[in-house]
């Protein structure tokens, strides 16, 4: 059997990191588990060195979590290498499967299973069936085993620039993959994941257990809960694979439109909230990174007006739609 390193990257999360370290301790496999402390000014070290030999702490200065995941992989040594983050718990009993799907599939590089999302109040949903990720249902057509599923490059690839159908902590990458390939960008801090997931679809062979392995509880405190800055990690995640020579022509042209959507979207934001300035820079560098989009030019010549106007045409053009 393949063995098994998983990577945990920590900022502040006392309260969270006990329950992620005994989730995998009970996963149903060895594991080694590293922990890295990416600075944290709490007793998350203390916490996890609680478990004593059963796990890995490094220490390193706040630098964010690609930094964070990638010096974790550089002292791991398992030939699969999984990433949990410090708030998130994996389910019992999948990650022998998966484990196993990659032992009996030599051909298979990376894999990921599905993810309950949610939390304790609202009840919890399955990734794969919400809003924008029910597109991967339609590529589950090669099965290799028992909710197993191969995915076509070509298909996954379009799936995956409409939008992320992989939750990090469901998935797992072969060491050679990752020695090869590469890891986390670390000019990114919090669409490094979407970054990383979309490099390898173009470039590496994926599978997809129908299970659930991951347990992300949504809540106020993580990354993904900063809405401006998110939107602008999700467009530099598509421009990079844009410069891929792995992609046709045909997704580079769809990366670009979607590229000028996300970017559009992050300057409307500023736009919206009356920060002319900041937008006009945004516009601007979804004009320069993404080439001519009408709609941006339009806002950004807009925003280029003395605030004063603009702020009298926002409230003429709002009083005419009402």
């Amino acid at each position: 059997m393949l063995t098994l390193s998983v990577i945990i990257p920590a900022y502040n999360r006392e309260r969270t990191i006990a329950a992620t370290i005994e989730s995998v301790l009970a996963c149903g496999s060895d594991a080694e588990i590293i922990v890295v402390d990416d600075g944290s000014t709490d007793r998350t070290v203390e916490v996890v060195q609680s478990f004593a030999l059963r796990v890995k702490v490094i220490e390193q200065s706040n630098s964010g979590p690609s930094i964070a995941r990638n010096n974790g992989f550089t002292h791991s040594t398992g030939d699969v290498v999984a990433f949990l983050d410090s708030d998130d718990v994996w389910l019992p009993g999948v990650v022998p499967d998966c484990l196993r799907s990659l032992t009996d599939h030599p051909e298979i590089e990376a894999l990921f299973a599905d993810t309950r999302f949610g939390n304790t109040g609202t009840g919890y949903r399955i990734l794969s069936s919400m809003p924008g990720h029910g597109r991967l249902e339609p590529l589950l057509t090669n099965r290799l085993g028992p909710n197993l599923f191969a995915l076509d490059r070509t298909e996954f690839v379009t799936a995956m620039i409409h939008r992320n159908q992989v939750f990090l902590g469901s998935a797992f990458f072969r060491r050679k993959t990752l020695q090869d390939g590469g890891v986390f960008d670390p000019e990114l801090f919090g669409g490094e994941d979407y970054e990383l997931c979309l490099r390898y679809a173009a470039t590496h062979r994926f599978a997809f257990l129908a299970r659930p392995l991951a347990q992300y509880d949504k809540h106020s405190g993580g990354l993904s809960s900063n809405v401006d800055r998110m939107a602008r990690e999700f467009a530099l995640a598509i421009l990079k694979l844009t410069d891929s020579p792995s992609i046709t022509s045909k997704e580079r042209r769809m990366a670009l439109a979607k590229f000028r959507a996300l970017a559009f979207g992050y300057g409307y934001r500023a736009y919206e909230r009356g920060e002319f300035q900041e937008a006009r820079s945004r516009f601007a560098a979804a004009l320069r990174n993404g080439g001519f989009a009408p709609k941006s030019a339009v806002f950004w010549l807009a925003c280029c007006l003395p605030a004063p106007v603009l702020r009298t045409c926002r409230r003429i053009w709002q009083g005419l739609h009402r």
